[in-house]
């Protein structure tokens, strides 16, 4: 029986997952036109939030950690808003709709520039509002750490 977008909203998150999971061991054999159906869908993969499976989780990481997001986070931390801010207009730009806070998207996105941040050697100095009309409404503010 072939998957259809009426299939995928039927499926309980967790299928669609392993159906990405099964897609992506048979992308040669039909599978990457699943993959790309499920992508584009918009639909969760796990119904507790994100998983680090999650092609969405794993395309915010790449965005997040390429040198123009890092220079994107430094940036905005540089200019005193969170470093999210800067970043996610590459997300959003990247992902579209399929970024948001309903699947724990903008928290996941947060945790992944917390991760770049402390690796930049920044430690959290608190957290802000984030800019009018982003998708996240606060974030982390960073500062690098002394000595």
């Amino acid at each position: 029986m072939a998957i259809t977008s009426e299939r995928l909203r039927k499926m309980t998150p967790e299928q669609r997952a392993n159906l990405h999971e099964n897609a992506r061991k048979r992308i040669d054999d039909g599978g990457r036109a699943i993959i790309e159906l499920i992508e584009s869908s918009g639909l969760p993969l796990s119904s507790g939030g994100m998983r680090l499976s999650d092609p969405v989780y794993q395309r915010m990481q790449e965005i997040v950690w390429s040198s123009e997001g890092k220079k994107a986070a430094v940036g905005a931390t540089q200019a005193g808003r969170p470093a999210l801010a800067g970043v996610e207009p590459l997300i959003v730009a990247n992902l579209g709709d399929r970024y948001h806070p309903h699947n724990d998207g903008t928290k996941s996105a947060g945790g992944i520039v917390g991760e770049l941040m402390r690796f930049l050697g920044y430690e959290l100095a608190g957290h802000a509002d984030m800019p009018a009309g982003s998708v996240a409404k606060t974030a982390a503010l960073w500062r690098p750490k002394k000595g």
